[in-house]
């Protein structure tokens, strides 16, 4: 009797704890941990680059701003340490987790299923639409939230329409959540997890942090925009400085703090993105001019062999497929190369912008390789392998132009950081095949679109491709790159131009490409009119032609 007498009192003490804990829920600001990686990001099914920062800061973020939750990444919440262990308790004691399964980053998906076996619920998953083909079987029956990414830029449309979508997602999440623990405080609402899913009756961990676990203080957005990034807040605000360092040209700031921000991710490997980041601006920062504008040569070449250095640590280049670091790698031999001369390093460069481009199929290591080519074409000692160089880099050209059409008649162009860049590359593609009249027609188009910077850069790139052209169409006969030129009739205007031109080379020096003679038979349109014209190299030295004899002997059916 007496146990009876007390337990509506024990009850009513009880349910007024739990109120009080439901109460002090529903005051504080709710949580959302988002599992997404950060910078830039290789999907390596597809081979393009996602800028992964833009996903948070242009769709994630302000979803969870419009239902005032405070979303945050790993990076957000690390002030020192390893960001695993801000990662795991966040996992766990987040209200909501996102999580970004773009790139079909490894990473997430661990974070993911670690995410899944520990909460029954409000976990939501999205994913870039591209991705939606390659989704692994295990996830391919999951509500997955689709989002347009243009790589380096969303296109304001799909902010708005996602950033509406996602806000509208979670916003019923919390109705649900709010109606069912109004009829009963502990209540669940409906289940995301598999593993809760498929074991029924399956029942979470549970954990106590010794410490106390605070999220990155809210921001409204109005201020965060105004918000200048401190170094040593937090890992994001290291990086967002040492990304402002770097817009400032400031670049020996900028390897200091992408340096602490590698000491401050406390990870024995560094992510690839910030190991990219800091060989970028190590090899700037060699790069600095003294006040009459001269570069010291010496620390250049020091400054890009050390930036070589931590590619090589921790980013294995030559076996890479990450179009980033192949990207990055390309340019270092090519600036090598630049300073240096050393046909070793452009070598390596192509190797690098040669496979960068196959694996990401994009414009901007298409067409470096491809000028690649045409500078070494001039630089070989044989003829038949010049050719073929400069042969290959108009095969990729033509690679290069496709790419940058269909970019150009996309619905997305209008809304891409990089158009200049794009319609500068379909240029130099015109330029390098001949097409001057496509070449012309673009240029009002770049007018209008270039910067001053960028303006700056075609020009130069512009005429050192045309040297390069007009130095090896010198070096060459006509009828070696265009066979018609050799059947062309003797009597024609063409065809004493030719022989004009024939006779006034066999005066001069042999250009130091060639190497070899040959005998070579070409002009199957002269072969069909009766003729069959022969071509005598005879350059065997670098020295002028005194006479040649040549004994023929032809015998018809």
């Amino acid at each position: 009797m007496k146990a009876s007498k007390t337990n509506p009192v024990s009850k009513r003490a009880a349910a007024g704890k739990k109120t009080d804990a439901t109460r002090r829920t529903a005051e504080r600001q709710l949580t959302c941990f988002v599992i997404i990686g950060f910078g830039r990001k290789t999907d390596f099914a597809t081979g393009r680059v996602l800028d992964l920062d833009k996903t948070y800061e242009q769709l994630i973020r302000p979803a969870f701003d419009r239902v005032n939750v405070n979303a945050f990444r790993a990076i957000d919440a690390n002030l020192t340490g390893s960001i695993n262990r801000i990662m795991y308790r966040w996992i766990y004691a987040a209200d909501i987790v996102v999580a970004d399964l773009s790139t079909l980053n490894a990473n997430v998906f661990y974070e993911l299923g670690v995410r899944h076996a520990q909460k029954p619920n409000t976990t939501i998953i999205i994913a870039e639409s591209v991705l939606m083909s390659k989704i692994p079987f295990d996830l391919s029956s999951f509500v997955i939230h689709q989002y347009h990414h243009g790589g380096d830029e969303i296109a304001p449309q799909e902010q708005e329409r996602f950033v509406a979508h996602l806000a509208k997602v979670q916003q019923g999440i919390l109705d649900s959540w709010q109606a069912a623990r109004k009829l009963d405080p502990n209540a669940q609402i409906e289940g995301d997890s598999p593993v809760y899913a498929y074991l029924p009756g399956m029942t979470g961990p549970h954990w106590e942090a010794q410490t106390r676990l605070v999220p990155p203080p809210y921001v409204p957005p109005a201020k965060r925009r105004q918000q200048a990034a401190k170094a040593g807040e937090s890992l994001s605000s290291i990086i967002d400085a040492a990304e402002a360092a770097k817009g400032r040209q400031e670049f020996a700031e900028a390897i200091r703090l992408f340096e602490t921000a590698i000491e401050t991710a406390g990870q024995e490997k560094p992510d690839t993105f910030l190991a990219q980041r800091l060989a970028l601006v190590t090899y700037k920062n060699g790069e600095a001019r003294d006040a009459d504008g001269n570069l010291d040569r010496d620390r250049a070449i020091a400054a890009l062999g050390e930036a070589e250095k931590i590619l090589a640590r921790y980013c294995a280049p030559k076996i890479s497929t990450d179009p980033e670091t192949l990207g990055l790698s390309g340019a270092l031999n090519k600036r090598l190369f630049d300073l240096t001369g050393d046909l070793e390093y452009l070598n390596r460069a192509i190797a690098s912008y040669e496979r960068g481009f196959y694996v990401k199929q994009d414009y901007y290591n298409g067409i470096n390789v491809a000028f690649m080519y045409t500078v070494r074409s001039l630089l070989l000692e044989d003829r038949f392998d010049a050719i073929v160089s400069f042969g290959h880099a108009n095969m990729i050209r033509r690679k290069v132009g496709e790419i940058c059409r269909e970019i150009i008649d996309s619905d997305e162009f209008h809304s891409r950081g990089d158009r200049q860049w794009v319609l500068m590359s379909l240029a130099e593609v015109y330029q390098g095949l001949g097409q001057t009249a496509d070449e012309q027609r673009l240029a009002r188009r770049i007018e209008a679109e270039a910067d001053e910077f960028g303006m700056a850069s075609y020009s130069r790139q512009r005429a050192a491709l045309a040297d390069a052209m007009a130095r090896f169409h010198d070096r060459l006969r006509p009828e070696e790159l265009n066979p018609s030129a050799a059947a062309t009739p003797a009597g024609s205007p063409l065809g004493t131009a030719a022989s004009q031109e024939t006779e006034d080379a066999s005066r001069k020096p042999a250009p130091p490409l060639i190497a070899t003679s040959r005998l070579v038979e070409t002009g199957a349109r002269a072969a069909a009119l009766g003729s069959s014209p022969i071509t005598i190299d005879a350059n065997l030295a670098d020295k002028p032609i005194k006479s040649i004899e040549v004994n023929c002997r032809i015998e018809y059916e």
